[in-house]
């Protein structure tokens, strides 16, 4: 499932983080804290299916670096007979040099599918930014919402979010937003794609 949704944006995104990150080991003092997200999968219409996929990974610090790392809170349900919902979460943490500190959320996405022959797939992905010296960098993947409500709607949602980079004492903040897609009527179809980078 992750090759069918894992959108060319998402892919971007993780091959950005990998280069940012810089290749050291964590050292004695610095603090990297990884969470793996409240993930939910539900499947309960006749013949529905619900696939879900998070992977979530955790940043780099060194000297007394903080990074906190968070997977979101995602839901997917495919409730109606015959229903799909397909979701695909990654989250990539930033990095944190000196006493930078680094903070990433996977947001809090939620997918849907409850019409009767309804599809709704969602992906998002968040990679944290950089802080060096004292430079904080905060990372939000936004709080997305997919639905697809109506009798054989479709609705698809895909969600990038970039932190930036924050150096000595400035603060640097990256919000993916608020986003929601939803096709409500018999037959529609709702299509939201969003990019979000810091600088």
């Amino acid at each position: 499932m992750r090759s069918a949704l894992l959108s060319g944006l998402a892919a971007f995104a993780v091959l950005a983080a990998i280069s940012i990150a810089p290749a050291t080991a964590q050292q004695t003092g610095g603090i990297s804290v990884t969470r793996g997200g409240n993930n939910t999968n539900v499947a309960k219409g006749t013949l529905s299916e619900a696939d879900q996929s998070a992977t979530t990974l955790g940043g780099t610090t060194t000297g007394r670096g903080r990074v906190i790392t968070n997977g979101g809170n995602n839901r997917n349900a495919a409730v109606a007979p015959g229903s799909f919902a397909g979701q695909d979460t990654t989250t990539v943490g930033g990095a944190a040099t000196g006493r930078g500190r680094v903070l990433t959320n996977g947001g809090n996405n939620n997918n849907l599918a409850r019409g009767f022959g309804s599809a709704a797939t969602q992906t998002t992905a968040t990679v944290g930014g950089v802080a060096s010296g004292r430079g904080r960098s905060v990372t939000n993947g936004g709080q997305n919402s997919n639905r697809a409500t109506g009798a054989f709607s479709s609705a698809d949602q895909q969600v990038v979010t970039l932190g930036g980079t924050a150096a000595r004492r400035s603060t640097n903040t990256v919000s993916g937003g608020q986003n929601r897609n939803a096709a409500g009527g018999v037959g529609s179809s709702a299509s939201q794609q969003i990019f979000t980078g810091g600088q």
